[in-house]
This record gives C-alpha cells, sequence and structure tokens, in this order.
C-alpha cells in the first residue's frame, strides 16, 4: 500500500518457429508490460497489410448495418482473408453506392418538398411539370447573398420567376422560359443555384425511391444472411493479429530466436512463466524505468485520478494516494465545515456516482468530511443554534482556527518529510537521505526552527544558543549543498531557498483557517440580508428562508469550487514537495481476449 508493487525485469528468448504461439500465451498471461523502448520493426509490411484488412471488415459491417460486433474466434490464413473479402467487395460496393443513391435521392426529394410546400398557393408545381408544353421550368436552391445578382441576371431574358426564402442562408426560386435554355441555364450555375431535377416532384418519383428502398433492404438481409457470422469471425481474427504485430514491433532478432523485453509484477511471477511452452525467461532487477502498479485500497481508489493530474508516480517512489487522500478530506473539511452542506454533497456524490462513479465517491467523501467538522463548529445550513458544537465556532474563536491550520500545516509537512525519509532509505539513496532537501538534516532544521518559536512565543524563553544551533544545523547543509553544487553562490542561495520555502509552505496553511472564517462571514452576510426581510415582530417569513436557501446554494456552489482549488493547491505545493517526483509510467501489460 505505501510502496507501488514491486517489479522484475525479463528477457524472453523465443524460438522462430513457436513465435506468434508463444505471444497467444503471453496475452492470455495478461502479466507483461512489454519493453516498447525495444525492437527492429521488421513487421512493419504486416502491420499494414493486416491494418488494411481490418478496416476493410469494419467499412463492410458498418455498410451491412451490424452494430453488434461479438463473434467467436476462428484462426485464418491472410490469404483466405484476402481473398474472401475480394470475393464480396463488388457485392457489397454495389449495396453501398445504391445506398448512397438513394440517400442523395431522399436529400433533393425532401427540398422539392419544401419548394411544393412554399409554393403551393401560387403554383401547382407537379401540375405545371405535366400540363406546360411551350413552357419550360427550372427550379433549384441558392445562398441568400446571390438573390440580387441572380435576379438582376434573369431580368436581362424574357422569363418569369418566383422566389423566397427557405430558411436563413438559402433562398428558392423557380424560373419559368421559353428559350434559351443553355443561357438560363449558365446564370443558375453563376449564382450557385443548385438545380433540383423536375422529376422529384412527380408522384412517380416517389414510388420508384420507395422500391429502390425496397431492393436496398432484401439485399443487405440477403447478404447478412450469407456473410455476417465469417465476416465477424476475420473482424476478430485481424484485431488480435494487429495486437499480436504491435508487439512484435518490440521483438529483436538474433539467428533463430526473437528476443522480448518487459515487466512482470514479482510475486506474479512463476504465474508468468507457467503460460510460457516454448520461451526460455531471464530476470534482472527492475529499476526506475519500470512501469509502476499501485496498490491502494479500494476506498481511495478515486484519488488516483487526481494524482494522475499531477503526475504518476516514478517505481520506486512511495505510493502517495492513501496520503493524499487523508490529508485531502482533512483539509476540506477543515475550510468547509457545515454538517448541511456535507448532506448536499453525499447526495450530490450518490447521483453523480451513476455515471461518473470516481467523481461521485469524491464528493461522498468529501461530504462525509465536510459533515464532520460541521458538528465540530456546530454549523447546520449556517446555523449555529441547531445543534451544539463539539470544538469551537470559527467566527467566535478566530486565533483557534488560525493556529489549528498552522498545527494541520507542521503535522502534513513533517508527514511529507517522513515520507521523503522512508523513499529515501529504501531506494538506498544515503547523500540525499542525511543532508539532501527533504532529508533527516532539514527535517531536523524544520523541528528546531519550531522548537525556537514555541520557547519563544509560547514561553517567553531566551533563544539565543539555541539560534546558534540553528546556525550551525544551516551551516551543515551549506557544506552538503557546496560539495555537491561546487559553487559558493548556488549553495548560499539554495539554503536560502529550502529554508524560505519550509517557512513559507507552513505558513501558507493559515489559508485553512481564512476559508474556515470565509465560509462563516459569508453565512453571516446572508443571514444579514434575510433578516432585513423579518417583519416587525421579527418573524420568518417565505422571503427570509427563500434568501436562506438562494444563499446556501450560492455558498455551496462558489466556495466549494474555490476550496477544492486551494486544498489541490496544498496538495500538490506544500505536501507533495519532499516527497514525491512523479514522472512514472502505468503497468498496462499486453493482453488478448
Amino acid at each position: 500500500m505505501i510502496f507501488p508493487e514491486k517489479m522484475v525485469y525479463l528477457r524472453i528468448e523465443i524460438p522462430e518457429e513457436s513465435f506468434e504461439k508463444e505471444l497467444i500465451n503471453i496475452g492470455k498471461s495478461r502479466l507483461l508490460h512489454i519493453d516498447e523502448r525495444k525492437g527492429q520493426k521488421l513487421f512493419l509490411e504486416e502491420e499494414k497489410r493486416a491494418e488494411y484488412l481490418y478496416a476493410l471488415t469494419e467499412k463492410f459491417l458498418d455498410i451491412l448495418e451490424i452494430k453488434e460486433k461479438t463473434a467467436g474466434y476462428k484462426e485464418f490464413q491472410m490469404e483466405e482473408v484476402e481473398q474472401f473479402l475480394s470475393e464480396i467487395q463488388s457485392e457489397i460496393n454495389s449495396i453501398s453506392n445504391l445506398d448512397k443513391e438513394i440517400k442523395k435521392e431522399e436529400e433533393l426529394l425532401h427540398q422539392a418538398e419544401k419548394i411544393k410546400m412554399i409554393t403551393s398557393e401560387k403554383l401547382n408545381i407537379p401540375h405545371l411539370i405535366k400540363n406546360l408544353k411551350h413552357i419550360k421550368l427550372k427550379t433549384g436552391l441558392f445562398p441568400s447573398e446571390n438573390i440580387e445578382p441572380l435576379i438582376l441576371s434573369l431580368k436581362s431574358y424574357d422569363v418569369f420567376y418566383l422566389s423566397g426564402m427557405m430558411s436563413e442562408g438559402t433562398g428558392w426560386i423557380v424560373v419559368f422560359f421559353v428559350e434559351e435554355e443553355s443561357r438560363i441555364k449558365n446564370i443558375l450555375e453563376k449564382n450557385q443555384v443548385k438545380e433540383i431535377p423536375l422529376q422529384y416532384f412527380t408522384e412517380e418519383f416517389v414510388k420508384e425511391l420507395e422500391k429502390k428502398k425496397n431492393i436496398l433492404i432484401k439485399q443487405k438481409k440477403n447478404m447478412k444472411e450469407k456473410y455476417t457470422a465469417k465476416l465477424l469471425l476475420i473482424n476478430s481474427f485481424l484485431k488480435r493479429k494487429i495486437s499480436l504485430i504491435k508487439v512484435k514491433k518490440s521483438v529483436e532478432k538474433h539467428n533463430h530466436y526473437y528476443f522480448l523485453w518487459g515487466w512482470v509484477p514479482e510475486k506474479k511471477l512463476r504465474e508468468f512463466v507457467r503460460f510460457l511452452e516454448y520461451s526460455s525467461v531471464q530476470t534482472f532487477p527492475a529499476k526506475e524505468d519500470a512501469p509502476v502498479l499501485l496498490k491502494t485500497p479500494q476506498i481511495f481508489k478515486p484519488f488516483e485520478k487526481l494524482i494522475q493530474n499531477f503526475s504518476y508516480p516514478k517505481y520506486g517512489e512511495i505510493n502517495p494516494t492513501v496520503p493524499f487522500a487523508l490529508s485531502f478530506l482533512v483539509l476540506f473539511g477543515v475550510m468547509f465545515g457545515d454538517v448541511g452542506h456535507g448532506f448536499v454533497l453525499v447526495i450530490v456524490g450518490h447521483f453523480l456516482k451513476k455515471r461518473y462513479k470516481d467523481a461521485g465517491n469524491i464528493f461522498i467523501l468529501s461530504g462525509i468530511s465536510s459533515t464532520f467538522f460541521g458538528f465540530l463548529y456546530g454549523s447546520f445550513f449556517g446555523f449555529h443554534d441547531v445543534i451544539p458544537h463539539l470544538l469551537f465556532s470559527p467566527i467566535k474563536n478566530i486565533n483557534s482556527i488560525l493556529i489549528m491550520s498552522l498545527v494541520i500545516g507542521v503535522i502534513m509537512l513533517s508527514i511529507s518529510f517522513l515520507l521523503n525519509i522512508i523513499s529515501l532509505f529504501k531506494r538506498k539513496k544515503i547523500k540525499a537521505l542525511i543532508a539532501g532537501e527533504g532529508g533527516l538534516l532539514w527535517f531536523l532544521i524544520y523541528w528546531y526552527m519550531i522548537g525556537i518559536v514555541i520557547k519563544a512565543v509560547v514561553f517567553n524563553l531566551d533563544v539565543v544558543i539555541d539560534l546558534f544551533i540553528l546556525g550551525f544545523l544551516l551551516l551543515l547543509a551549506f557544506v552538503y549543498i557546496f560539495i555537491r553544487t561546487k559553487s559558493l553562490t548556488t549553495s548560499v542561495i539554495d539554503t536560502l531557498r529550502e529554508l524560505l520555502e519550509t517557512v513559507t509552505n507552513t505558513v501558507s496553511f493559515i489559508r485553512l483557517g481564512a476559508f474556515a472564517l470565509a465560509h462563516s462571514a459569508l453565512f453571516l452576510a446572508v443571514f444579514t440580508v434575510a433578516k432585513l426581510l423579518q417583519n416587525e415582530e421579527g418573524e420568518t417569513g417565505i422571503l427570509f428562508w427563500l434568501v436562506v436557501i438562494v444563499g446556501n446554494a450560492f455558498i455551496i456552489v462558489l466556495e466549494g469550487i474555490i476550496v477544492a482549488i486551494q486544498t489541490l493547491r496544498l496538495e500538490y505545493y506544500e505536501f507533495f514537495k519532499r516527497f514525491y517526483e512523479g514522472g512514472g509510467t502505468p503497468y498496462r501489460p499486453f493482453t488478448l481476449d
């Protein structure tokens, strides 16, 4: 739980004749995270071929409207796959072309129907098409900005026209003329008129289109019955083939053997080896470039997403999820402590969980924390006389809430130091453990400064000797940095920077008390406005409760967002600074279904 799962690095030697069979065994194990930095790129042509054929099967399945793509699994020869897809391609393409033709005709028919409806009071276009002998007509749609040049051009000829707007940006026109058809056609084309052929206005065309649709439905049904089963099996085969080829990109070949590298959790090594039938395996200790498998208790799993927003842990580093989750809940609760608001967050989290599970769980846990601190503060939707406080009311005990904030800051930074010390000890970085940033020496300096402050401020004792001792400890830190950097200026700056950052990081936690007070102050403002709306006898009415409800809703949304941001800031920049570096890779084993 404290550290990620221990990994081992493997070198797998696979005989050439059993190469693909062994890759399938490795995929079935679901344990090997492949080292993709290796590889000689031996299978590029095979990859292109498989991807092309897979894309073809996906296209065919879409044309045949086969949505459900679950199927069994069967091995094929690539030549057999190519032959089958080639045989059915012309048949499926004819269906696709007919489908496109019908969709295009349906679109034009829809536009013709609109024009018929718009012009029905003035014109009966289907009747005119049948009965006009010497007068010709054309109709179509055009961009609305072209209406003036279009009308101007038509006025140069002996024509009659009707036009108008079909929708924003699109106009319609019907032109009657006797001669000069080619010139009228040129005018329409120049003004971007999309002509609708006259047959789209007739009943005969509608009937013909219905016939085409029925033919298409019948053809699709017949093809589905003939080809669906095999097409799905080939699709499944090619999908697996591509997965295998992606693994093949990470192998190297020497003589008649392929070599594959990757990582497996140490406690799963024996289980992994049992899946192998043809290979020999060499193991090596995993280094810092190994992938990371976190062992986080299920209740805190949602907080891994917030960790990843910052950076994924590096192999060998402490898993920060549990300390992050616990401290996040404490910080959020301190700043947002109210029993009623906590209940609201829990309810919101419950509904949010149905669609966004992790976010919903974070809302629920944060709501529980707010409720707990609400009982400590005695606050229920801002009312401080409904439940008794178990600790104190922040607005009435400003010094207490600020001191509590500093104490929480000291505890969190101390935990940060201790986590770093444990991490450095486990990774055997002895020099950094003793005198590096976040090491034992700086932890001693930090607590010595705290001791000096307590001695001088709380007990009012003389601290001159203590200041000399503190100066000596800082000198030791300076000497270590100087030995490491060989630069006097850098050593002075780094020593002062670390000292000031330690102080400012602690003081930064004052914001906990500040936001707890702001929470109470916002309530005070809401109730001040609400009380102004009470009647002369001091009785509360509808307006009073409306202000209270709206005010609480405003506080929950606005301050909830601000408090969440401030909590993350304290975590990322104060708490993580000493023990967490990040930059790791999640453990993602190669898997074959």
